[in-house]
């Protein structure tokens, strides 16, 4: 006879309730680290997914997901001249919200150096890469757009030729990819009024100089939609991807690194960067979370295990009496809170199955969290039940003659 079994079929509705709420708790969790998990892979895939040996960016910055980086144009034409340098490609990285039928989308867009990168190093779950320099552009699932349909961007609609999975920012934010050329039209895109008002402070501006007074046929010009001024510079690009044969990583690096007007990163150091800065604080925040919960789950069991154990302090008072070994009785306290583990743990597996999709953030469940935490509960359990074992050892065996 089972002793812990039979105890438990005593007090099965008060048990089981009692694995259920651990389970709930043990849930939040097992979310906690895939939230984290997820958050962690969110902020690198993207990074990951440009294939870059070295990454070019702003003097000073931290590159174009820790902080803005602002990169002449012509810093690409400088690096792919370099000996040992296989490509060097634009890149542009900003966050737009638009309205797409009443929705409200916050997309995190990528320029991409095509016809160089059409991106065919992303993850893609259906479609192709980009054919066309204008008017395509690839998301994220997340962001329920399917294969062939439209969204509109700076006045022009843009149609979807890929679909990606699991492309987000460290923000949750889903990623979207065009080509540079796209990118800088959409950032650069503003209301038709708010053109008319820039060109008529740009011709206010010009008759308060000598050349406006000197010469107003420039009123013309700057009034005039068709005209672009030949000085002004290209719109510049948050980054600069160089792909370097391995054996001249070092050297390409050095030289890039003497440039005054720039900041040179290999991937694994744009890596660090992205963990360290963007998810430092949630990483520190969800640890805390983490080990609060953890310590609550402990001592709700140990509690549970320690009042079953006094309520039977009658009973284990008359089989000692009778003679039952010790390891025995300790056995039954023991079982009963590993019983207690493992329904709660199949509670939260249960819930996370169900509840993970569906939460706002994606909760990834990696192998070591998929390992770690049945084995975490198991020691938790085992070691939240030490009072109730305390108490086993001083129960004395004379109290099986009182009523």
């Amino acid at each position: 006879m089972n002793l812990a079994l039979r105890d438990v079929r005593r007090h099965l509705g008060r048990f089981l309730g009692t694995a259920g709420g651990l389970g709930l708790l043990l849930t939040v969790v097992v979310a906690m680290q895939g939230i984290y998990a997820g958050m962690v892979d969110d902020a690198t895939i993207l990074a990951r997914a440009m294939r870059a040996d070295l990454w070019i960016v702003q003097r000073d910055t931290r590159g174009p997901f820790a902080e803005g980086s602002r990169l002449d144009p012509s810093v690409e034409a400088r690096a792919a001249a370099l000996p040992g340098v296989r490509r060097a490609r634009p890149y542009t990285y900003q966050t737009i919200q638009r309205d797409h039928h009443g929705q409200i989308m916050r997309i995190a867009l990528v320029g991409l150096g095509w016809p160089d990168d059409a991106g065919a190093s992303l993850p893609l779950v259906r479609g192709r890469p980009l054919q066309q320099g204008h008017g395509e552009l690839i998301v994220d699932a997340s962001l329920g757009l399917a294969l062939g349909m439209s969204l509109t961007l700076a006045g022009e609609p843009y149609r979807v030729v890929g679909l990606t999975r699991n492309a987000l920012t460290s923000g949750g934010d889903s990623v979207a990819f065009v080509s540079v050329a796209d990118a800088q039209l959409i950032a650069l895109d503003q209301p038709a009024e708010a053109t008319v008002l820039e060109r008529q402070r740009v011709v206010e501006r010009l008759r308060g100089t000598d050349l406006g007074r000197g010469q107003p046929a420039l009123e013309d010009l700057a009034t005039d939609p068709r005209w672009r001024a030949p000085a002004v510079a290209s719109p510049p690009v948050a980054a600069v991807l160089v792909e370097v044969a391995p054996h001249q990583l070092a050297a390409v690096r050095a030289i890039v690194g003497s440039w005054g007007d720039v900041t040179v990163y290999t991937q694994a150091e744009q890596e660090a960067l992205l963990l360290g800065g963007v998810v430092q604080r949630a990483r520190m925040q969800i640890g805390l979370f983490t080990v609060i919960l953890t310590l609550t789950a402990a001592v709700i069991v140990m509690m549970v295990i320690y009042n079953l154990t006094l309520e039977k302090t009658h009973d284990l008072a008359v089989l000692k009496l009778m003679g039952a070994p010790r390891r025995r009785l300790l056995g039954l306290v023991l079982q009963q809170a590993w019983l207690l583990g493992a329904l709660g743990y199949a509670v939260a597996y249960t819930v996370g199955q169900v509840a993970f999709p569906a939460f706002p953030r994606r909760v990834l469940i990696t192998d070591t969290i998929a390992v770690l935490a049945p084995l975490a509960t198991m020691i938790i359990v085992t070691l939240a039940s030490v009072l109730g074992l305390t108490h086993v050892q001083r129960i004395d065996p004379s109290r099986a003659l009182e009523g």
